[in-house]
């Protein structure tokens, strides 16, 4: 059985706004008791990375993930 993809928001821009640095990826994404939902993404300990870990919070889940 296969599962389908949605893309319910695009990050790039939030992380793009935060730093010089843009992740290829988010590390983990939670949504907490009280809606609010973030993201968290690190550097993958590489050469060519900043070093930086950008901690995101994104809004309640009604809008940051278009609900």
């Amino acid at each position: 059985m296969t599962i389908g993809k949605t893309l319910l928001r695009n990050v790039l821009p939030d992380l793009a706004a935060l730093s010089v640095w843009t992740a290829e990826k988010l590390e983990g994404l939670a949504v907490a008791a009280d809606g609010q939902v973030y993201a968290v993404v690190d550097n993958d300990g590489v050469d060519e990375a900043t070093g930086e870990t950008l901690f995101l919070r994104l809004g309640h889940w009604l809008d940051a993930l278009g609900g």
